[in-house]
């Protein structure tokens, strides 16, 4: 038996004729707008009661019961049918854990109780509308799914626990292994009761997990976890899903588990369709949006994250402004078509970054929007913290790719930096294979009050000498980048070189940079150490409007095989102009035609590159 819902506006002769002819079992249900419920036990429902019904309660919904799927034909148009109602297993906010057994007209009252007593895959735990207060935690057994009826069924947990592998809800099995869930997390509002609730749903150890269509707000350090130990490294949970949730407000800047969303040691893991705005606390105390650590082919994509404009507290208290942070990526992590409101960051770092077998690069960043309103503060009551949207930094990478975002005024558009203490894994050696930053479109560069701000940037965080690394094959094309914000201090270098170690492999072409009140291109060494750069090609670009239209370049740094001249040119792009992303040329520009070729093939709108390219983000 299936139980089936219909809501109409209308009850007229031939929808009592169709209710006649179903096969239906003890009753039909009629729910009337002032919340109003009739039992009609006879089939045969007189027209005139029901009309005399309809003409003063309004829109009805008919409940009823039936061994055959509903057939609505020609007569039945105006109908809205729904699939059928399951009769086990459910909650309710007049339902009982003493004397419920969880049937749809008896339920239980808690999940938490409901969670002890439904613990066969396959089933399902349903949430009626109405506000829950949970003060235990939720244990649910895996393939056993909850669905609520959206954000009707708020669920309002006073759960907490100093373990970071605890939450209100939690999915977990045995460590040391990986269990299939099968299971999904949907269509509820979970609430962490104004910050009493550490974390909301945490899943360990299990694969193909779906949380999807939720809320929730309100939690001290986490929203949602899928957690693999990475002491079990190459142990991975796979198949976990994350989509079309808003997760708000969920995140602490205090101690290393936060993450309104954090992920470690998953594969096949997609994060897609979500929200989150994480302004509600002070500044500086929003944690990370999106934590990741050990996952390989995952993908993030298509989500909007919100945070605040400004990265240190009212105290002066350090604090880094995380849309993401990912440590010691295994491959094959993909994050694109996310859009970025606020002055925060998406970093890259880490020690133990690496390509594992069956991935075939390390990470790829492209097509994300970060849309700053103004040009932000670095110091705020004596703090200091550089404001950048991509960060790569750590001991090593392999194979990274930054491509087609859009950045709007930001202190620093691209950083590429080592650690700012101690030494790495790689034993005080840094060692970097292959970063490429191309067809980026990067605008307006510069704080509203500091002068030293840059358009890309690679910057030792301090001097470590005599520790030094190697960086092959850093390539830098096509990126529009301008300082010209209008504001007190616009853009200071384009691109800036100060670094330590040696580079083997570095090309600079086919960008436009302008508007910037010093170097186009600066390079120097850091400190007191000392900085090698072979076979450098700083070549094909277009610096116009800066104080210094050319590569500037220290004596103290050593090379062999430089070209820092050849096809540069100091004239107007001339630009189309008008809303954002404008940097399109116009007929007779003198960038079109004017690259060299660098391996790419189609630009920032994925259009096919000619050769010779054009010098800028956009093929004429």
């Amino acid at each position: 038996m299936k139980r089936y819902r219909i809501r109409t506006g209308l009850i007229p002769d031939y929808l009592i004729d169709a209710i006649q002819r179903m096969k239906l079992h003890d009753h039909i249900e009629l729910t009337f707008k002032s919340g109003e419920i009739e039992q009609i036990y006879n089939v045969d429902c007189e027209a005139e009661w029901q009309f005399e019904k309809y003409a003063w309660q309004g829109t009805v919904t008919l409940t009823f019961d039936m061994d055959e799927s509903i057939t609505v034909g020609a007569c039945c148009d105006n109908l809205t049918v729904t699939d059928a109602i399951p009769e086990w297993y459910w909650i309710a906010t007049d339902g009982s854990d003493d004397t419920g057994d969880g049937h749809y007209t008896t339920p239980w009252k808690t999940l938490a109780y409901a969670c002890t007593q439904v613990t066969t895959p396959g089933d399902v735990i349903h949430l009626k509308a109405g506000n829950y207060t949970e003060t235990s935690q939720c244990v649910l057994a895996a393939g056993v799914s909850i669905i609520g009826a959206g954000d009707t069924s708020v669920v309002t947990t006073t759960y907490t626990s100093t373990s970071s592998l605890q939450a209100a809800i939690q999915l977990a099995s045995t460590a040391g292994t990986t269990t299939n869930g099968n299971q999904s997390i949907s269509y509820i509002k979970l609430l962490g009761d104004s910050l009493t609730s550490t974390a909301g749903i945490f899943v360990g150890y299990r694969n193909n997990v779906e949380i999807h269509h939720c809320t929730i707000e309100d939690f001290i350090d986490r929203g949602i976890y899928l957690y693999v130990s990475s002491n079990y490294y190459p142990l991975f949970a796979t198949g976990n899903k994350i989509h079309d949730c808003a997760i708000n407000n969920s995140s602490s800047n205090v101690g290393g588990y936060a993450g309104a969303i954090r992920i470690r040691c998953q594969s096949d893991c997609e994060v897609y369709n979500n929200t989150s705005n994480m302004t509600e606390r002070a500044y500086g105390s929003n944690g990370a949006t999106v934590e990741l650590s050990y996952v390989k082919k995952t993908k993030i994509y298509n989500n909007t994250w919100t945070r605040n404009d400004h990265e240190v507290d009212a105290g002066g208290v350090n604090r880094w402004n995380f849309f993401l942070e990912s440590w010691d990526y295994k491959g094959d992590v993909e994050y694109y078509e996310n859009t970025h409101y606020g002055l925060g960051q998406v970093s890259w770092g880490g020690e133990f970054n690496d390509i594992d077998a069956g991935c075939t690069f390390g990470v790829k960043c492209h097509d994300n929007d970060f849309l700053n309103a103004a040009n932000g503060n670095r110091d705020i009551s004596g703090g200091n913290r550089t404001a950048y949207a991509i960060n790569i930094e750590g001991d090593q990478h392999k194979e990274v790719y930054v491509y087609n975002n859009y950045i709007q005024r930001y202190g620093w558009g691209i950083e590429l930096s080592t650690p700012t203490s101690g030494v790495g894994y790689w034993a005080h050696y840094w060692d970097w294979n292959g970063v490429y930053i191309y067809y980026n479109i990067i605008e307006n560069i510069g704080y509203a009050d500091h002068a030293y701000s840059h358009g890309i940037v690679f910057i030792m965080e301090t001097d470590l000498a005599p520790y030094y690394g190697v960086y092959d094959n850093i390539l830098i094309a096509n990126n529009v980048i301008t300082g010209s914000n209008g504001g007190t201090y616009p853009g200071y270098y384009g691109i800036h070189f100060n670094a330590d170690g040696t580079f083997n492999g570095l090309q600079i072409s086919n960008n436009i940079i302008y508007g910037f009140t010093n170097n186009a291109v600066n390079i120097r060494e850091q400190g007191s150490g000392t900085c090698v750069i072979n076979d450098v090609d700083i070549t094909y670009n277009d610096f116009y409007s800066n104080g210094t239209d050319a590569v500037v370049w220290n004596a103290a740094v050593d090379y062999t095989n430089r070209d820092i001249a050849t096809g540069n040119i100091t004239t107007d792009p001339t630009f189309v102009g008008g809303s954002p992303y404008s940097y399109k040329l116009q007929a007779g520009s003198p960038c079109i035609n004017a690259g060299i070729d660098v391996g790419l093939t189609t630009d920032y709108d994925g259009q096919a590159v000619s050769d010779p390219p054009e010098i800028g983000a956009y093929e004429y």
